[in-house]
């Protein structure tokens, strides 16, 4: 039976990069510093202009007019690492972190699914292509193999064991990985390639260098994985610092949609919605503004999200220009078949809920209230106000009842004989626990034919009959 173990592997160059600025390209330098190696990474427009990773920072300045800067962040780049792997994990399953700005994926197994190797690096490169973050990959018939043609910048995509290998050959000694005194030692006996080393006896190779070349040679040839394994987050939780100040709510929401595009990915990966979002905006001085975000029956849209946040965002007055934003879902749910028409056209329940999220959104959780049930029989006492969504993010719930909602504050009598009964009696009685006179009253639905209307009349002990409440 033919091997079908294949592995791809991605490497970001920029990620950090791209990370802390953004990923549309700038023509402007940006470049990250990092305190013991100068310039860790920069962008184009600094490459063009002769800057170079690992260059000395007083060096690179004088080579630019113009520049952005920023401080390597390593956390940072790990975090964005892990959102490009939530990315492409609908696509794949065995996905292995290769800090610090490496993905190797499995995908060997994932050929029969997606019925071949171009289909299922197309879906890829439709999602890498989406996050805007500059990447070079390649397969190998090892993981270490699709490492090193894809940081040389040797874009093989086949499946072909033969084309691996011959693209690995010319790949010289000193950019395989080894070890810095094992390759200068193999350069000095004439060996500058992949392919010269391969040829060689291992016997003789391993009384010369010892075991760590044997062991490094053998992970080019022998299937083993790289990384550890990717796992989705139990939260979602993500900070993302502004490359300039937002002085007004409005220009949040380009970097408040950066952040739900992520949440959405997130989601779709977990396959659940989330029912509220908490949004925090950092200032310098100040405490932090805190924003709670409700979707009444929970969402995964990062367009509905957006919405729901704007309107917040819209009377939102900042004591302070905006540093930073950290978006947190703590809470989901999972993801219900939405009940629709026959034709599948309507939705009636999504759009209350809909609006009910946009009423809190705008005037918040304890400002919207509606009618609700509760376990008094007695008409009077049967309803009350409540806010629209409890605590939890929830609906109110409501128990059913078939008594009218719209009950009168005063009594008011009637004569029977206007109405038509339509069914009835129901008789409710309680004792002077519940109030000082006891209460004993027959209750019927009845059909006003002038006014057009269905009503409940109630007929007390005393024999008099009065309007109970109206139905809709």
């Amino acid at each position: 039976m033919a091997d079908t173990r294949l592995w791809l592997y991605i490497d970001f160059p920029r990620l950090a990069l791209q990370a802390r600025f953004g990923t549309l390209e700038s023509a402007t330098p940006q470049l990250l510093l990092n305190a013991r190696s100068g310039i860790e990474q920069c962008n184009g427009a600094a490459t063009a202009l002769g800057v170079r990773p690992g260059m000395n920072t007083a060096t690179a300045y004088c080579l630019l007019n113009d520049v952005e800067t920023a401080l390597y962040d390593a956390l940072a780049e790990q975090e964005q690492l892990q959102r490009l792997a939530l990315l492409l994990y609908q696509a794949c399953a065995d996905i292995r972190l290769c800090p610090p700005s490496g993905l190797s994926l499995e995908i060997g197994s994932m050929l029969r699914l997606y019925q071949g190797l171009d289909a299922l690096v197309g879906t890829l490169r439709e999602r890498l292509e989406r996050s805007g973050f500059h990447y070079r990959w390649a397969c190998g018939h090892t993981a270490l193999a699709a490492q090193v043609l894809a940081i040389n910048d040797q874009p093989l995509i086949s499946s072909d064991r033969q084309r691996q290998i011959s693209a690995l050959d010319p790949i010289a000694i000193d950019r395989l990985g080894l070890d810095a005194k094992d390759a200068a030692r193999l350069k000095s006996m004439g060996l500058h390639c992949y392919a010269d080393v391969r040829r060689l006896p291992r016997a003789e190779l391993g009384y010369r260098f010892g075991p760590n070349l044997l062991q490094r040679l053998s992970a080019l040839e022998t299937p083993d994985t790289l990384g550890h394994r990717f796992e989705i987050p139990p939260h979602f939780d993500e900070r993302l610092e502004l490359s300039h100040e937002a002085e007004h709510s409005a220009s949040l929401l380009f970097p408040v949609k950066r952040l739900l595009t992520n949440l959405e990915d997130y989601l779709k990966a977990r396959q659940c919605l989330a029912d509220s979002l908490y949004l925090r905006l950092s200032h310098r001085n100040q405490p932090p503004t805190r924003l709670r975000i409700q979707a009444v029956q929970g969402s995964r849209s990062a367009q509905e999200w957006l919405s729901l946040i704007n309107l917040q965002l819209d009377r939102l007055v900042l004591p302070e220009p905006v540093l930073s934003l950290h978006l947190r879902a703590r809470r989901f749910r999972t993801d219900p078949m939405p009940s629709g028409d026959l034709l599948g056209t309507a939705y009636p329940q999504a759009d209350a809920d809909r609006l009910l999220s946009l009423l809190v959104s705008r005037l918040g959780h304890h400002q919207v209230h509606t009618l609700t049930t509760t376990a008094d029989p007695r008409p009077e006492h049967a309803t009350r106000l409540t806010p629209a969504v409890d605590r939890a993010g929830r609906p109110e719930p409501s128990r059913p009842r078939f008594q009218p909602l719209l009950v009168p504050e005063t009594e008011h009598r009637v004569a029977p004989q206007q109405y038509q009964l339509l069914s009835g009696p129901e008789r409710i009685v309680m004792g002077r626990w519940a109030q000082p006179a006891p209460y004993r009253r027959d209750y019927f639905r009845a059909w006003h034919p002038q006014h057009q209307h269905a009503v409940w009349l109630a007929r007390h002990d005393d024999g008099h009959w009065s309007l109970a409440g109206f139905f809709g």
